[in-house]
């Protein structure tokens, strides 16, 4: 493993050279932390309030119509002795079908629900993207990584927190927001 991480911090070191001969001193990389932008913004955090809240939705519902079943059940059980067998059999698999059916449909509705939430997240990360391009323009920078795939940075080129600024900052959405270099800070 150290091997591999000398080689990696080499061939990061040699990256850098290059892009910084040819660029001066801006990084040719930058990272960010894609779960914190959606954790860390506002629109992010409004964006999974509301997955929780669709997911208790149907958890409760999911409760609501188990607690249905097992009344019916119970009631089933009990009637039981009174019934012959033929007429219990009849009912007992119409019960069954019912519990089937209502867990085909509980689950295609989690599935559905699953595939709104991608759609959702795509979209916000597609939200995303112009500022990663604006920043990358500001920046001279050639790329921009997920941090799960950076083994080894310099903590200056993590964007997140200028994404996130940049993302729930009110006011026109034309005009980018300030990087911490022009507010007089140091790492973003």
């Amino acid at each position: 493993m150290r091997a591999r991480l000398a080689v990696v911090a080499a061939v990061a070191c040699a990256l850098a050279s290059a892009a910084g001969a040819q660029q001066g001193p801006t990084p040719p990389f930058l990272y960010v932390s894609e779960e914190r932008i959606l954790t860390g913004s506002a629109k992010g955090r409004a964006l999974l309030a509301e997955e929780e809240a669709a997911r208790e939705r149907l958890r409760a519902e999911a409760r609501g119509i188990e607690t249905a079943f097992e009344a019916e059940e119970r009631d089933l059980t009990e009637r039981r002795a009174e019934m012959d067998v033929a007429g219990f059999r009849a009912l007992a698999d119409d019960f069954d079908a019912r519990v089937v059916a209502a867990r085909r449909e509980q689950d295609a509705r989690a599935n559905a629900l699953a595939l709104e939430f991608d759609r959702r997240r795509r979209a916000f990360y597609a939200e995303v993207g112009p500022i990663l391009v604006g920043l990358m323009e500001r920046r001279g920078a050639l790329a921009v990584l997920d941090e799960t795939s950076v083994v080894l940075a310099d903590p200056a080129i993590n964007v997140t927190d200028a994404v996130i600024a940049e993302l729930d900052r009110d006011g026109d959405a034309g005009e980018p927001a300030p990087s911490q270099e022009e507010v007089g800070g140091g790492s973003e």
